[in-house]
């Protein structure tokens, strides 16, 4: 009996491999093809969020829905402050998380190795070090972005601060976008999302830490 053909999948982000995860729950062989040498090779254990505020249920229950383990490090947030132009804070907090701080990268713990090591564990077949931008037999491309309408300017830290999750919004300190500080169990992140006037980030990101600084 000949093997199942298999569904190509360009991409072993999170995209790419829940849908490899989708497909063996069809019963269907994945092939994901990813063209660095390991997941999660943007980041460098970087903070994001998962985040919960535009859907009625909870998102950890929605992954676990479809079939995705939450075996990455997340930790539920329900407090953030929020400063505006003018430097005033204001908190917004909910009883319920608004949203899952996890980390990206290939370093255990975080969102994409977990992910990694599920698809593993089900059979998934991973072929790194190889670029498939084009299937001629279809399949899904779930390829990071080829251009930026954004960019990101920051720093990773270890840090004896108090958890906390901090934004502010101003164009002093990112061009019509917005910075953060994150801090979680010893861990810090600090960025500038800048939406134009890229070639300046520098100028941006230290005006970020001299404005987290003072507050």
């Amino acid at each position: 009996m000949s093997a199942k053909p298999a569904i190509e999948i360009s991409g072993a982000g999170p995209a790419g491999l829940a849908a490899a995860l989708a497909v063996m729950a069809a019963g269907q062989r994945p092939l994901v093809y990813e063209r660095r040498a390991d997941v999660g090779g943007r980041f460098h254990g970087d903070f994001q969020g998962l985040e919960t505020w535009t859907t009625r249920g909870d998102v950890l229950e929605e992954l676990a829905s479809m079939g995705i383990d939450a075996g990455f490090d997340h930790s539920p947030v329900r407090e953030f402050v929020c400063f505006d132009p003018e430097g005033t804070a204001r908190t917004f907090r909910s009883l319920q998380p608004l949203f899952y701080l996890v980390r990206r990268g290939s370093q255990p713990g975080s969102l994409d190795y977990a992910l990694k090591q599920q698809a593993l564990a089900e059979g998934v077949e991973i072929r790194f070090d190889t670029t498939a931008s084009h299937l001629p037999n279809g399949g899904v491309v779930t390829e990071g972005p080829h251009r930026a309408d954004a960019i990101a300017a920051g720093y990773l830290f270890d840090t004896d601060m108090a958890d906390g999750i901090y934004a502010v919004v101003s164009d002093d300190l990112a061009a019509k976008g917005y910075a953060y500080l994150l801090i979680n169990q010893g861990r810090g992140t600090l960025a500038t999302c800048l939406f134009e006037d890229f070639h300046n980030e520098r100028k941006y990101l230290d005006r970020c830490v001299a404005f987290f600084d003072d507050k």
